[in-house]
């Protein structure tokens, strides 16, 4: 399969949206195993943020940025194995 800027887009899209579903869901947990913890990370003592909500939203945000990631490593990846097999081919 060739790589062409469709593909990719599609990928680390797709990939930074998943991180995003997959982190606020981890986020929404631990806000809910620990939300003194939250109070302090967030530095929000004073404030009336529920800190379950914001546990949620600062996971999905550190999800799109692993999301992202990862999606433009499996594009390195596809781009090397591209690069070596098109070394491997017998030049005429």
């Amino acid at each position: 399969m060739k790589l062409d800027i469709s593909h990719v887009i599609a990928l680390i899209v797709a990939s930074a949206l998943g991180g995003m579903i997959l982190g606020g869901a981890f986020g929404y947990v631990a806000g809910q195993a620990s939300p003194e913890f939250f109070l302090v990370l967030f530095g929000m003592m004073g404030s009336d943020v529920d800190p379950i909500n914001a546990a949620a939203v600062g996971g999905a945000a550190g999800g799109v940025f692993l999301g992202g990631g990862l999606g433009v490593f499996a594009i390195l990846v596809r781009l090397f194995q591209e690069w070596l097999a098109l070394l491997s081919k017998p030049c005429l």
